[in-house]
């Protein structure tokens, strides 16, 4: 009698939890398909930057590899100023691999507009721009101390302009006559390191 009562028991809890498993089931089926479509959007973004396509993103939804294609489509473009500001709007959004890699292509293009200057002579504008640009590969070296590339592209904008020495904690006779150590005259490097 006791077996019957059990049996009856679990036939009225049946129904119940075999709704509530149908609902959780409709409800991962709704989250992963969901997750597919953005998943889907991201990159046929992505293909259109790559292509060549000017595509807006929006930069609160952006997954961080989409984020990175449209910062390297405005690099690309010659709109260093939107690639920044995209990148300062998505940077606590996007993974620490896509950081690093946004900064280094941004100090690339730092770095190349740089040297355009300095060849044709606009050494303020050089300077500027290299200065910022050692900065954003200091920062991706950060998130990224392995990166050899922004390493020695690192060492190629030190010597574009080079870093001196700071005097500020010398006393006021050593402050006067600073030791000249190197040229500040900044350059294009040439040659192999």
């Amino acid at each position: 009698m006791q077996l019957k009562d059990q049996i009856n028991e679990l036939r009225i809890w049946t129904g119940p939890i075999i709704w509530l498993l149908a609902i959780l089931a409709a409800a991962a089926t709704l989250l992963v398909g969901a997750d597919f479509l953005r998943t889907k959007n991201a990159n046929t973004n992505i293909q259109a930057l790559l292509d060549g396509k000017d595509v807006e993103i929006q930069p609160a939804r952006a997954e961080s590899e989409e984020v990175l294609a449209r910062i390297n489509e405005l690099l690309r473009r010659d709109r260093l100023d939107e690639a920044q500001t995209l990148y300062s709007s998505s940077e606590t959004r996007i993974s620490i691999d896509v950081r690093a890699l946004a900064l280094f292509n941004i100090a690339n293009e730092r770095t190349r507009q740089a040297t355009e200057f300095v060849r044709k002579g606009d050494i303020d504008r050089g300077t500027a721009l290299v200065n910022v640009a050692k900065s954003e590969y200091r920062m991706a070296l950060k998130l990224k101390p392995d990166d050899w590339d922004a390493r020695y592209n690192l060492d190629v904008a030190m010597r574009i302009v080079r870093d001196l020495p700071q005097a500020d904690n010398l006393p006021d006779d050593e402050q006067q006559t600073p030791k000249k150590l190197w040229t500040d005259l900044p350059g294009v490097p040439k040659g192999l390191p």
